[in-house]
């Protein structure tokens, strides 16, 4: 229908025709072009507001764990004598050596592990005798330290306190492989099959993350221990989404920062 007219319309008019059709379709496009411009900046301003909102939400969210005092970080060779605010501590005086990464079979000193805390190191402690009700731990009743034994104690904390610095020469740290050597027993509640998948379960920890350390620790508060340099959080058992959390959160964040 519309060749039909334009086959009755002079040449100038016919130029004038086309000329108001480009006309028609450039502002149609120029508004397709406003409408489309105006989206992206919706979408953009959306995505922005969603950022600004997810950024405040993280650091609005209670950090896992509860927040310990800082006691410092020097370094000494005998930690005898030293108080620490809790067990497992999170901070204070150290040896010089500290744990790398792995799961321990025997008790580390404080000396060591407040060390790999500074380091950005989370230590997941376990005490197997939990599973037992009303249990209490009974340790040898000498322990040297200073080359004069210590009193009998059912405190973990003070054991370790009194656990020796064991330097071996040029050695900066301890591993798995190479522990330092055994100063405290383990109660028996420690070979049994449920502290086996305890520990099978805590150890698929260090084979997800870089600076997770796996060591027993008779006579906590609780079954498990979660310590990162001040912070601390407590569990009665296993809890395989609180532990990780507690990891993302701290780890690789301690005072020090190294390369290992």
């Amino acid at each position: 229908m519309e060749e039909e007219t334009t086959q009755f319309l002079s040449k100038r008019e016919k130029r004038l025709l086309a000329k108001e059709q480009k006309r028609e379709e450039r502002e149609q496009g120029e508004v397709f072009s406003r409408i489309k411009k105006f989206g992206i900046w919706i979408l953009v301003i959306g995505f922005l507001v969603a950022g600004i909102w997810w950024l405040w939400r993280q650091s609005t969210k209670p950090l896992p764990g509860q927040e310990v005092a800082d006691l410092g970080r020097e370094h000494i060779t005998d930690i005898a004598g030293v108080n620490y605010n809790s067990n497992p501590p999170t901070s204070g005086t150290h040896f010089p050596v500290w744990a790398k990464k792995g799961v321990y079979d025997g008790v580390l000193s404080d000396g060591y592990l407040i060390h790999s805390l500074e380091h950005g190191y989370v230590v997941i402690s376990y005490d197997c005798t939990k599973s037992v009700v009303g249990n209490q731990w009974s340790v040898v009743s000498e322990i040297l330290a200073h080359d004069e034994p210590t009193k009998e104690s059912t405190d973990s904390g003070e054991l370790l306190k009194h656990m020796k610095f064991q330097p071996s020469g040029e050695t900066s740290w301890f591993t798995p492989e190479n522990p330092p050597e055994d100063e405290l027993d383990l109660p028996n509640e420690f070979d049994s099959e449920g502290c086996k998948n305890l520990v099978a379960n805590l150890s698929k920890f260090v084979q997800k993350w870089d600076r997770v350390i796996v060591v027993p620790r008779p006579n906590l508060e609780t079954q498990v221990a979660l310590t990162a340099w001040t912070r601390i959080d407590k569990l009665e058992g296993f809890d395989e989404d609180r532990i990780e959390n507690f990891i993302k959160a701290f780890h690789n964040k301690g005072p020090e920062k190294t390369m290992e």
